[in-house]
């Protein structure tokens, strides 16, 4: 919380919450309250000003319960079979893809990448021969975010995002540390298409989307036909965002899929009766590696609770699958600012973890709501606008008024205007540095900022130009009174 307060700021959303009905009764033989999760998800919706929600509950084996909350956009009200977009969870279809591969035979997992791909390479030209399939899946291959060069255009292609990484770095050895990759994951999806000889949409869609009845999914975005608004937050306010897909990038982040579907997926995945792959593979899938990553999922307690999710700039994913109680929950949520992901999408998510498990859920209600953030954010902006105006205007008389200054004092009296900004600046890339870890990337976060967190970039900007505009001011007024030939 330490480190979300210090990097940035969110706020309010004036957007009402419609509920829909139940698509369905709920199983007369549960021990879950439904009563009390509509509840909870009603209270944190407008605790934060959510604009939709969707809801499937999994319990022995059936889909127990599915709801929409709230808006869709367009007026439209919120349903399970409402298409968002997955975000990271996206990886988990990707993980299987290659499993079922596995099992066919057509891809070892312990291969290396290149007997796939021949021409994979990254800058190290040894660590290119040795990173393998698993090191992939499990996020080990030594790649991370910081040690990428440039950034990919959004129409950049499966095979150009795989060449792209002829200039990664690594940032770890190989096999020896888990450090999150996304576009390992890209990589996944071209061998999919290489190895299946179908593009990475068909192979899902013939492989896991029609044998799960997932009629609503899928990994070509462009053809949804049901795809809720996205939002953003600016000073705490929803707004309309429209969801940027990069083309080499849906097997890692960008499938589309709805409440419903995925609760079918989710019971695939939890009934483990070898109806995607062998029971044998699911555990390998679902056996964790450093730092508790299987392959396209998170596991811990050694097996107790199973879960990933996902976060795209406009939505937000969570899949929980607790496999002792044979419960699990699908949370979709169509708003994705950065400190969403952080403070209220994560308060929903443990309120109903909470609720399902018949744990205390008061803990949830004493903590922040987003738009306290957003608040404090706009406050700090205001005050600065206020501020810098009064600088300016102050500047009429500057010339006048530093005749009587020291060279000294003129020379601190200009300085000031760019070392406050410089600090400023510098106070923001090791926040956010710390924050991001194995996954900063100065370029690709600047890049990101006025998507991700656009409030936080207006503070940026309003913060840090007005002050060098100031100090180049000065510099000229200086330059025209003091520097005079004589």
């Amino acid at each position: 919380m330490d480190k979300i307060i210090r990097l940035f700021v969110v706020v309010i959303t004036l957007f009402c919450a419609l509920s829909i009905p139940v698509i369905g009764e709920a199983k007369n033989d549960t021990n879950i309250d439904f009563g009390a999760v509509n509840e909870i998800i009603e209270y944190q919706m407008e605790k934060h000003q959510l604009p939709g929600v969707a809801l499937a509950v999994i319990e022995n084996g059936e889909i127990a319960y599915l709801k929409g909350y709230g808006t869709a956009g367009n007026g439209r009200a919120m349903t399970a079979q409402t298409q968002m977009f997955l975000g990271s969870q996206s990886k988990s279809f990707t993980a299987l893809a290659i499993a079922q591969l596995a099992e066919c035979g057509k891809i070892d997992l312990n291969a290396p990448v290149q007997q796939y791909i021949p021409w994979f390479q990254v800058s190290d030209e040894q660590a290119s021969k040795i990173i393998t399939i698993n090191h992939l899946l499990h996020h080990t291959s030594g790649l991370s975010d910081s040690g990428l060069k440039g950034i990919l255009p959004n129409d950049a292609s499966l095979e150009g995002a795989v060449r792209s990484l002829a200039k990664a770095e690594l940032t770890a050895p190989v096999g020896m540390k888990h450090q999150y990759f996304n576009l390992g994951y890209s990589v996944l999806s071209y061998i999919v298409e290489q190895t299946s000889r179908l593009s990475y949409a068909d192979y899902l869609e013939a492989n896991i989307f029609t044998p799960l009845g997932m009629d609503s999914s899928t990994a070509e975005p462009e053809t949804a036909t049901n795809l809720s608004q996205g939002y953003s937050r600016l000073f705490g306010f929803a707004i309309p965002m429209k969801q940027a897909v990069p083309a080499y990038a849906v097997g890692q982040g960008y499938i589309v899929s709805t409440a419903e579907d995925m609760a079918k997926y989710a019971l695939a995945i939890i009934n483990n009766e070898g109806d995607l792959v062998s029971v044998e593979m699911m555990n390998q899938i679902m056996t964790p590696g450093i730092g508790s990553y299987g392959m396209g999922w998170i596991i811990v307690d050694y097996g107790a609770k199973i879960f990933h999710g996902g976060a795209n700039e406009t939505f937000r994913t969570d899949v929980n699958l607790y496999p002792r109680q044979n419960k699990g929950f699908v949370l979709l949520t169509n708003e994705g600012h950065q400190l969403d992901h952080f403070i209220s999408t994560s308060q929903l998510k443990s309120a109903v973890e909470s609720a399902l498990l018949n744990s205390n859920v008061d803990f949830v209600k004493k903590s922040w709501s987003v738009r306290y953030y957003g608040w404090i954010l706009g406050f700090i902006v205001l005050l600065l606008l206020v501020l810098h105006t009064t600088n300016f205007l102050a500047l009429r008389k500057w010339a006048e008024r530093i005749k009587t200054f020291s060279s000294t004092r003129r020379f601190v009296d200009v300085a000031i205007s760019f070392i406050i900004p410089s600090c400023i600046l510098l106070a923001v890339f090791f926040g956010v540095k710390d924050f991001y870890g194995h996954r900063f990337n100065l370029l690709i976060n600047l890049f990101s900022l006025p998507t991700v967190l656009p409030d936080i970039f207006i503070l940026m900007l309003v913060g840090i130009i007005p002050d060098y505009i100031q100090g180049m001011i000065k510099v000229l007024i200086w330059n025209k009174n003091f520097n005079k030939p004589k």
